[in-house]
């Protein structure tokens, strides 16, 4: 069985299970369940979810199985969110859900491709310091670590980047 990423609709099934699978997949990434729970109830909660639904610089990609989705991830082309960003028309992988190293592949090819097909020229990345396979596999993959300074940012968040050429 093949395996494909493509643009979602969130509907509240789909919803749903994202907020699931965020609550899962932090809780067990973060040092504490709770953080991580915390930090998923903040970010990628159903209502949270729907805000994103009505925002057209926000899409998601998900992985799917057949019918069945197993790993997502947010983009983020809005103007005012990317300024800082050293490049002239980037675009930001805001959060990755996973479930192992060839679906973050998978997610950031298909981002990659849409993002020279917009012809962005740069796409970054925000992760945790402490998710290791996803910062190993987008190193492997031709990202690198950049300094950067958001308002709201943790001291727990680095950030990645690679160049997009058109």
């Amino acid at each position: 069985m093949s395996k494909k990423a493509q643009f979602v609709v969130i509907i509240m099934e789909t919803a749903s299970w994202m907020e699931s699978q965020a609550q899962k997949f932090y809780a067990a990434l973060f040092p504490s369940v709770e953080e991580g729970e915390r930090f998923a109830a903040k970010s990628l909660s159903i209502s949270q979810l729907f805000k994103v639904q009505n925002d057209f610089n926000i899409e998601v990609l998900m992985v799917y199985e057949n019918e069945n989705p197993s790993s997502f991830l947010q983009l983020n082309s809005s103007r005012i969110f990317n300024e800082n960003i050293e490049a002239e028309k980037p675009i930001c992988v805001e959060f990755i859900i996973y479930s192992n190293p060839k679906e973050i592949l998978l997610l950031t090819d298909r981002a990659e491709v849409i993002a020279k097909q917009r012809k962005n020229d740069l796409i970054w990345v925000k992760l945790f310091k402490f998710d290791v396979v996803l910062k190993e596999t987008l190193e492997s993959n031709g990202y690198e670590k950049f300094d950067f300074e958001e308002n709201e940012t943790t001291s727990k968040q680095i950030y990645l980047k690679k160049s997009i050429p058109n």
